[in-house]
């Protein structure tokens, strides 16, 4: 009885250690994260507890999602929740293995696993060693591997000699790199849907295929992603690090989205680095090809740089000035492809992808979630038709024939110059989001993009041989849908009326205390808080207090001298 009573008391400690450091390793990856990326303007950083989402608006689009049984149970087992619960909750049959239900929408934004653990493949068998590596590495490293084929030193350079050997002794250069982007494409994605893609299964076997790569900086946002991948810089020294900013007045939510400047233009200086391509364009003289596309500007942007407008430099007793590259994104409004002019250019070939003529053209080849009569219901719908297999395959297709339009038949394939393309296949994301990366609409679309994948690695093959460099990796993960996971959801309107009841009545719809707020971020108006004497402890205290359903939603909120100096 004595042995049996001592090693249940041992069970009862380990236990207790194990979430002691279970605790801490959050805490850690967190408070590391926010040295990183914190601003300086920055007070507080903000956590959530796992899979409650802090996001703009109500959450009031909603669509039909289908699912299957065995394919959430797996992901129910993945993040410690219960399939009893969820079929109870959802009133289902347990004899269907098919269902459908009713979901609203998720994010990304935390450090949390689903937000941050992600893939990395990289392709070149000439400079690159295959195999299957445990070493931790993050976005930030890309460029900086990039760097070390090409012997060239940049402005982000990370040490990457703890990977020399994923390294080949190799003195040629690649004729062109080309960079790969799942947006929304996390570990979990992949789990959700074994079998749905064939190709990238079997590129770890043709790889270096990083398995413990992770999203290091707050937010896990897609402009903060791509502006890691395309400058190797963290968002402290970028000051990109969210995909928008909120602020507070005369009784609305004001929202900034990211290079947004004055007047609602274009405002690519907020981007305080260089990008990768910025600085090798300038020095091989504006010779290599610069391709950056996304149907979403901060991706394309984020990854290709500034373009005409980079900082001029030196070179000797010579000044060189930058060109314009080939950055561009979807001009919504009129079902087509843009750039902003003053600072890029966009391929002659996007005249071939008027949105709405795309889809006619596929229609009868795609089977899809949504159907769109006209242009202005196509416009309607956009969010549709980007989360769908039609997105997937345009953004191959236009990347291919603009590499072919730019480089190819240009005879550029073959000068000796590395070329630098940076395509986002963002379907991934707006599936996601819509419907859940669980969603069995969000199978079919990764299987499109597994395929677009394949056939511009084809085209790359095709074109040259084995002289190029392809990376494939992601911006970030996501949440479960909170219908799955039980999650919260707490708006920015409520985040902001809930702080202004610190304030006097006759003032709580003029101004906040909050001087901006991102989704982990947040700075204070000191003035205010100094004339209505309101301390920074009470503020962290109210946004402790914060409920939805009954549930507190943040875990904990920290102050700036809280965070410690855990660069990696």
């Amino acid at each position: 009885m004595i042995h049996q009573k001592y090693i249940k008391r041992n069970i009862v400690v380990i236990v207790g250690l194990f979430l002691v450091l279970f605790n801490c390793g959050w805490e850690k990856d967190y408070k590391r994260a926010a040295y990183l990326s914190m601003q300086p303007d920055t007070d507080l950083i903000l956590a959530p507890y796992p899979f409650y989402i802090f996001d703009r608006e109500a959450r009031d689009a909603i669509t039909l999602s289908h699912y299957s049984k065995e394919e959430i149970k797996n992901i129910l087992e993945d993040h410690d929740l219960s399939w009893d619960d969820l079929k109870n909750q959802w009133q289902l049959d347990v004899e269907d293995e098919h269902f459908s239900k009713e979901v609203n929408y998720t994010s990304h934004y935390t450090q949390y696993f689903y937000d941050t653990e992600i893939p990395i493949w990289i392709y070149g068998p000439k400079w690159i060693r295959t195999g299957q590596y445990s070493d931790e590495i993050n976005q930030q490293h890309i460029p900086s591997i990039y760097g070390k084929i090409l012997d060239f030193k940049f402005k982000n350079s990370i040490d990457v000699s703890y990977l020399n050997k994923v390294f080949q002794n190799q003195n040629g250069k690649p004729e062109i790199i080309v960079t790969v982007v799942v947006d929304q494409g996390g570990r979990q994605l992949y789990k959700a849907h074994k079998g749905a893609y064939p190709f990238l299964e079997d590129f770890k076997n043709k790889t270096a295929y990083f398995k413990k790569a992770k999203v290091a900086h707050l937010e896990s946002h897609t402009a903060v992603g791509h502006m890691a991948i395309g400058t190797g810089a963290f968002p402290k020294d970028s000051k990109i690090f969210s995909n928008e900013i909120y602020s507070y007045a005369d009784g609305k939510v004001l929202h900034r989205p990211v290079y947004q400047g004055k007047n609602k233009d274009w405002d690519l200086s907020e981007m305080q680095v260089p990008s990768f391509a910025d600085e090798w364009d300038l020095f091989k003289n504006n010779e290599p090809v610069i391709v950056s596309q996304c149907y979403a500007a901060r991706a394309a942007v984020g990854m290709g740089g500034h373009g005409k407008q980079f900082t001029l430099i030196k070179k000797g007793s010579e000044t060189v000035s930058p060109d314009n590259d080939y950055v561009y994104w979807q001009d919504v409004k009129n079902l087509s492809w843009s750039t902003y002019n003053d600072a890029f250019i966009v391929p002659k070939t996007v005249q071939k992808y008027n949105l709405f003529k795309f889809y006619l053209d596929l229609k009868k080849e795609i089977s899809t979630h949504f159907e769109a009569k006209d242009p202005i219901d196509l416009i309607a719908k956009i969010h549709h038709f980007q989360g769908s297999e039609f997105q997937a395959k345009m953004d191959g297709a236009l990347f291919r024939d603009t590499l072919t339009e730019t480089i190819i038949n240009t005879k550029k394939d073959k000068d000796g110059i590395t070329d630098l393309a940076y395509v986002t296949l963002k379907a991934t994301d707006a599936v996601g989001h819509l419907y859940g990366w669980e969603s069995k609409e969000a199978e079919q679309v990764l299987k499109a993009t597994d395929k677009e994948i394949e056939t511009i690695f084809e085209f790359l093959k095709t074109n040259y041989g084995d002289n190029f460099i392809m990376v494939v990796t992601a911006d970030h993960g996501a949440a479960p849908m909170p219908e799955i996971s039980n999650g919260l959801f707490l708006s920015h309107e409520k985040f902001f009326e809930s702080l202004n009841e610190l304030l006097p009545g006759s003032e709580r719809t003029k101004r906040s205390l909050v001087k901006w707020v991102a989704h982990s971020q947040l700075a204070l108006d000191r003035d205010l808080m100094k004339t209505y004497q309101i301390s920074e402890e009470a503020i962290i205290q109210k946004i402790l207090s914060i409920q939805v359903n009954d549930r507190q939603f943040f875990r904990k909120v920290w102050k700036r001298k809280e965070i410690p100096n855990l660069s990696l």
